[in-house]
């Protein structure tokens, strides 16, 4: 992690600290540096999280090895299909013809930023015929350059205008019919007029990180880097490498190396320089082209590619400019060089890597919804991204690089997010944990809650009152009353109320025994009291419907005449 995320976020925040993850190696360059500077560990099994590996190592080892979800290496199974000069060529020729193919012109006109490239020696014959037209044409002077497809850092370039020079492959695999096959090679229709500064002739050194091919998700990188030659350059001398070749394991064998500087230049300082000689509007078409030049590569090897979500691969794009601003892709390296030869070179390239790392993001702690991480930009996921109307750039190649203050600002907001994260993951199980302790106590007091009846005969112990217990009357067999006078409306009414009558508190019963009733006061009488008074003065302890009948028709205001009418 960048110092500034190691500073803002805390250790119980993350998913996963960096002090745990381990890497493997075997550079001992800027690469060993980046991974150190991170806090993380080397080890020298198979228990890691990240491995930045050779090439070799892919071809031999990975097709062979189970990745387990948390590891994460630098290259793609196959990514030999972009990065081999003759394979890359080839995929952007047939892509080019599908375009053309499905009626997609316009597209494929745009594939027109590599030089003319035949495969020795299977294409031989088709290359000699071109050579001869041309000749004819009067280009007989034009120069064509030899690469060796498998090689590096200049190694076994060289450049010819006679097919003299070339009779080695015919020879060899005509003559030589024992040997398994002639050194595969390249062969390109050499840029004559590059662009010169100083008369001296320059290529861009420009980095491309590759997280995932489905969808196509690109980062570019701000800061890059032009290599210059440390000759003047002359078009006739095709022999003095040092004139034409820019790698820097040529140039620092040349008498006249600068051990200081190194011969390159901060891609920022070759902008600036450009918009003084051919004006900003001009420079920003051309480096936006380079960065369409750099997605269409890829998207043009997009099916081809295994995609594999342990994968991620920085690419570096070899880019030449002609006399015209016009952008040449010259090849693309799997393995770009991390060797610094000066300390600004050294700087750069430590923080590409870290950059780099932080979007791998071993650590899970961004969203992946990013558009700038650190020096990176990103410039395609599924398809290009395009910069606002209002926006006074068309890329951010070039352009200053922000690096230190963009990363302090993310990990800020990232430290915030991740520690609502965590309260949040916090407070969840306290208030669920709450609500239980909430449900078991009210889950207790149900069980413990006293019924409605319960509690009403604690009411009536504080006021010194019996409970109500349910009377049963007694009944002799002889005495039981008529059928119709039990269905009689009167007397189905007046049961409850004797019940109530003998069901009252001794307390009460005692009052309303000693209460004499004057007879002004009889007419005034309730039903109640009239039967309270009627019940105490015969002192009935039982219902007797029958001796009391005509008693009661008084008390319930029945006359004779009533009766009379109702046997009527």
């Amino acid at each position: 992690m960048s110092e500034y995320f190691r500073k803002y976020i805390k250790k119980e925040h993350y998913q996963n600290h960096y002090s745990n993850l381990k890497f493997k190696t075997s550079f001992r360059n800027c690469i060993l540096e980046a991974l150190k500077r991170r806090q993380w560990k080397e080890v020298e099994g198979d228990d890691w999280d990240i491995m930045w590996a050779e090439k070799e190592w892919i071809h031999e080892v990975m097709d062979h090895t189970h990745l387990q979800p948390n590891q994460k290496i630098n290259h793609f199974r196959n990514h030999y299909e972009l990065t081999r000069k003759d394979l890359m060529i080839k995929n952007l020729k047939r892509y080019k013809k599908n375009l053309e193919r499905e009626g997609k012109n316009e597209e494929a006109n745009n594939y027109n930023f590599f030089p003319q490239t035949f495969h020795l020696p299977s294409e031989y014959p088709i290359f000699c015929e071109e050579f001869k037209r041309q000749s004819q044409n009067g280009e007989s002077k034009t120069p064509w350059i030899m690469k060796p497809i498998g090689k590096s850092q200049g190694k076994g370039i060289f450049i010819f205008n006679k097919l003299q020079s070339i009779s080695q492959w015919k020879n060899t695999l005509r003559f030589n019919q024992e040997a398994q096959q002639a050194e595969a090679y390249i062969v390109q229709k050499y840029i004559a007029d590059p662009l010169l500064i100083g008369g001296k002739k320059f290529d861009m050194r420009i980095y491309l990180l590759c997280t995932s091919y489905q969808p196509l998700t690109l980062y570019l990188y701000r800061t890059g880097f032009a290599r210059f030659t440390h000759h003047r350059y002359d078009n006739e001398d095709i022999s003095n490498t040092y004139v034409h070749l820019t790698n820097v394991a040529i140039q620092k064998t040349s008498d006249n190396y600068d051990e200081k500087l190194g011969g390159k230049w901060n891609i920022q300082t070759l902008k600036l320089f450009l918009m003084t000689k051919f004006g900003q509007e001009k420079v920003a078409e051309t480096f936006y082209n380079i960065q369409m030049l750099m997605i269409r590569s890829l998207q043009a090897v997009q099916k081809i590619i295994i995609n594999d979500k342990h994968c991620f691969e920085l690419y570096g794009f070899d880019i030449l400019l002609d006399a015209t601003l016009k952008p040449w892709l010259l090849e693309v390296n799997a393995s770009p060089s991390m060797t610094s030869n000066t300390p600004i070179d050294f700087e750069l390239k430590c923080g590409l890597l870290d950059d780099v790392f932080t979007i791998i993001d071993l650590e899970k702690v961004l969203t992946g919804n990013e558009e700038q991480i650190g020096g990176f930009d990103l410039v395609c996921r599924g398809t290009p991204i395009k910069l606002p109307i209002n926006s006074t750039f068309t890329t951010y190649l070039g352009s200053f690089n922000n690096r230190q203050q963009q990363l302090k600002k993310i990990a800020k907001s990232t430290a915030i997010r991740l520690a609502q994260t965590y309260q949040e993951t916090q407070t969840k199980p306290i208030d669920n944990g709450s609500k239980n302790q909430k449900d078991e106590k009210e889950k207790q007091q149900r069980s413990t809650s006293k019924g409605p009846q319960t509690i009403q005969n604690g009411i009536n112990n504080k006021l010194g009152m019996q409970p109500k217990q349910n009377s049963i009357i007694k009944r002799n067999g002889t005495n039981l009353p008529a059928l119709g006078t039990i269905q009689n409306k009167n007397t189905v009414k007046r049961q409850p109320l004797q019940n109530a009558v003998q069901l009252q508190p001794p307390q009460i019963q005692a009052l309303n025994s000693n209460k004499k009733i004057n007879p002004s006061e009889e007419q005034i009488l309730t039903v109640n009291q009239k039967l309270q008074q009627l019940t105490q003065d015969n002192k009935l302890s039982t219902f007797q419907p029958y001796k009391q009948q005509s008693q009661y028709n008084d008390v319930m205001g029945m006359s004779n005449r009533n009766i009379q009418r109702d046997e009527e």
